[in-house]
Order: C-alpha cells, then structure tokens, then sequence
C-alpha cells in the first residue's frame, strides 16, 4: 500500500466518522450516508481488494496506466468527498424533524394501492423478460418503442413502491416474502446493482412509515440479496448476458438464476473468467478512468471545457420535449467524451460520481462543484424527511435508488430521482383526488379521540427514530 493510497482510505475513514458523529444512531437511514458508502466502495474497498494480485490478474481497466496516476486520482476523489461531506452536514441535517399525524400510514398505503403497483409491476417483468424492458437504463434512445423507455425509466422505483405499499397493507410479516418476490423481479434484468437498491429502499422506507422490521428479518433480508446477487454473478460467468437482453422468456430466466445460484459463478468451462470477488473489484472500482486522465494530462493533453458539466447535465431533459437531444449524444456522455479526448481504452469504464469531470474540471472546481451538491444533498434531505406523506415516501424511494447510483455518476443520479419526480407528482394529485384538502384527509382518518395530538413531532436525531 502506497502512502498516497493511505491517504486516500483515511479521508474516507474522516468522512464516515463525521457523519456518523452527526447524524447518531439511525445514519445509516439517510440517503446521503448511503451515497458515501458507496462511494467509499468505489474509491476504497474495491481498489484495495484490486491489491491483492490473484484477484487484480483480469482487471483490464488500468492496462497502460501508472499505479501512481491511480493512487493520486484516488486521493483527490476522496478528498472531494471529503468536502462533500463536510458541506452536508453544513446544512444540519441531523436537525430534521419529521411532522407525524395520525393517519398518515393509512392515506400512504390508500395511495399507493399495492394492486395497482403490483400490475404495473408484472407487466413491465413480461417485457423485460421479452427482451423490450430494464436494461440497465440504456433501452432508451431512437427507435426504442414506448414500453420500453416507460420500462427504463419506471421499473426499480415502481417495484420498490409496490413492495413498501404491500407490506404497509399486510404486515411486516410479509417483509421477507416481498424482499424475495421482488428481487426474483430485479433479477430477471439480470443486473446486480437494482437488487441491492430496492432491499436497501425496502429496509429503510418502512421504519419511515411506520413499520419496523426484526433484526432476524433483516439479517436473513442481506443474505437474500447477497445470495441474488451471486446467483446474477453465477449466470453472466456461465452464460453471459445475452440471455438477458433477448427474448428468452420469464422461466428460461428464473432458471437460469437458479443454476447461477447452485453453480455459484462457477466459470464451466472457460477456467480464465474471474471469479465472484474478482468480478465485484473490478466493476466497482471507480478509480482507473480518472487515473488515466491524469496521466493524459500529465503528458501535455489540455482539459476539456467546464461547459461540458452543464452540458452533461441536459440528459434530463425528457426527449419529447428536447426532440434533438439524441443528436448531441456524445456531449450528454461525458464519460464517452473524456475515452476519446484523452485517447483511453475503448471500454466500460467505471467513472465514479468525481471521476465523471475529472477531465473537464481542476481539483479546486471539483471541489467547489461537489461542495455545492453537498449543501444541496442537505437542503433536499432535510424537508424530503419532515412529513409522511405518498410523495415523499416515493422521493425517498428514489433518493436511496439514486445514492447507489453514485459509479455512473451525476447525469444518470439525477435522470433516476428525475423519475422519481414525475411518479411523485402523479402520487400527489391522486391523494388529491381521492381525499380533497390534506388537511381535511388527516382528520377523515383520525380517531376524534386522537385528534387533538395530530401535530404530534418526532425528532430523528441520535437514537430516535420516524414513528
């Protein structure tokens, strides 16, 4: 270990503590705590696992790339987290409060009705399993029929509402046979990442309505997602992926998650693949894009312009309201634009949520960029916390989902909470419509003998919790 990767890993350490230090008890139920540990997965664990060489002999994303250029890249990632962090927790939020009014789980799970969710849900499982569905988020684009963008865009966040809304209906009860239905769902698109977002959103969107879930549930909960996860691992070692992205048909993919499962990520036949461990450092690893840009640059290339950042930042644009948007594709990719500006391997780089503009902004304007976003993070997540209610229980859906979003950075973060936004808005005009005045819905479904403590506050700070 170099003392410049040290360095790194401690800036990591400082940031974990600090919030930690804050936010008390119940951190690991913030959406940003979330974002920094998968951060710290990116810049820590995975490249420090990268360390040992039987697991680093098929990364083939630092071919041609100098171990001091990956370390000092490394470093500076952390220390902008580092100055993220420190500007989150400028915005207080260990002083949220969440308002609680008798009757808000009830007005949550009238609307979101599980049975609406739960056909919306099947139905986009049949396309993805028809090969039109979830991929990954690239099924969008030219050409692509309406299902499938709709499919794109809506499947983890409407799978993971029906989930919280089921269970809100039924009991924590039915906590572990949810988790496991819908991660047999996430599984059929055969990525591993949405699995462990909607048990993550699962686990902690329900404390927040209301529902605690055991600890021996949540324990054999990790385990399930892990165990989903390998057997995702266990078919693309196997297979490949290609069983995914076609039209193979609902059972041919429960089948082969299951044979993924018993054989473990087993190679077959091919004995060079890498395994389980291998597999999960180099596709986590978010620190060899910025590496090689940095030693581009260090050989003479300029940085490309700043103006790229916002650029980057219009694929939210929905493209019915942006009909050229796919003509300026390249600029919408800022990654795709840094491989081939700075002359890198034509491959899928993991470029992080700091390595994305590492090419088009100095460590002073990265900093600067991610201060803001952390002040930003805060504000968001402050008054995202204040009250239950169906919108709110759908942006906290999609801001835990965004968090782990962090390796594809900014751009792709914000298209997730961007659909997050629209599902929200429709959440909020059906509770309008179903019960007129907020205000008057609370009172509908209050006990009298309860009303007057309807303004009942529950801090969440330390080790209290959301009631």
């Amino acid at each position: 270990m170099t003392p410049t990767f040290a360095a790194a890993l401690l800036a990591q350490a400082v940031s974990l503590v600090l919030l930690r230090h804050r936010l008390g008890r119940r951190w690991l139920h913030r959406p940003v705590t979330l974002f920094m540990l998968a951060s710290t997965v990116d810049l820590g664990i995975a490249p420090a696992l990268l360390r040992i060489p039987s697991v680093a002999a098929d990364d083939t994303f630092e071919i041609g790339i100098k171990r001091s250029f990956i370390d000092s890249a490394d470093l500076m990632m952390s220390l902008v987290m580092l100055g993220f962090t420190i500007a989150y927790l400028l915005a207080r939020p260990e002083r949220t409060v969440t308002m609680t009014r008798p009757g808000d789980a009830l007005v949550v799970a009238r609307v979101l009705d599980w049975r609406i969710l739960a056909v919306a849900c099947l139905n986009m499982a049949v396309v993805t399993a028809a090969g039109r569905g979830y991929n990954d988020g690239t099924a969008a684009g030219a050409g692509t029929p309406v299902e499938t963008d709709l499919v794109s865009t809506f499947f983890i966040i409407v799978i993971a509402a029906a989930s919280v809304a089921f269970v809100m209906r039924h009991g924590s009860r039915w906590f572990l046979p949810v988790l496991v239905v819908q991660s047999i769902l996430l599984a059929l698109a055969g990525e591993r990442t949405p699995v462990l977002m909607d048990a993550l959103a699962l686990t902690i969107v329900l404390p927040f309505v209301g529902i605690r879930p055991s600890r021996r549930q949540l324990a054999i909960a990790a385990l399930l997602a892990v165990a989903t996860v390998y057997a995702i691992t266990g078919v693309r070692s196997e297979q490949g992926r290609m069983i995914f992205y076609s039209n193979s048909g609902l059972m041919s993919r429960v089948t082969a998650l299951g044979d993924g499962l018993v054989g473990g990520g087993s190679p077959g036949e091919d004995s060079g693949l890498p395994g389980f461990a291998a597999q999960f450092a180099t596709r986590e690893a978010g620190v060899d894009f910025a590496g090689a840009i940095l030693q581009s640059i260090s050989e003479g290339q300029p940085r490309l312009s700043p103006s790229y950042v916002g650029e980057s930042l219009l694929l939210n644009v929905p493209s019915f309201l942006w009909t050229s948007k796919l003509d300026r594709s390249l600029a919408l990719n800022p990654a795709q634009l840094q491989i081939n500006d700075f002359g890198l391997q034509q491959i899928n780089f993991i470029p992080s949520m700091v390595g994305m503009y590492v090419g088009m902004l100095s460590p002073p304007e990265l900093l600067a960029l991610f201060g803001l976003l952390g002040l930003a993070f805060g504000w968001f997540e402050r008054r995202l916390l204040r009250e239950c209610t169906p919108a709110r229980v759908i942006l906290l859906i999609g801001a835990i989902d965004s968090a782990l979003w962090y390796e594809a950075g900014l751009p792709v973060v914000l298209v997730q909470m961007r659909a997050a936004i629209a599902l929200a808005a429709i959440a909020k005009v059906a509770e309008m419509m179903i019960y007129g005045r907020i205000s008057w819905s609370r009172q509908r479904w209050t006990p009298a003998s309860a009303r007057q403590n309807s303004t009942a506050t529950f801090n969440i700070k330390g080790n209290e919790g959301i009631n």
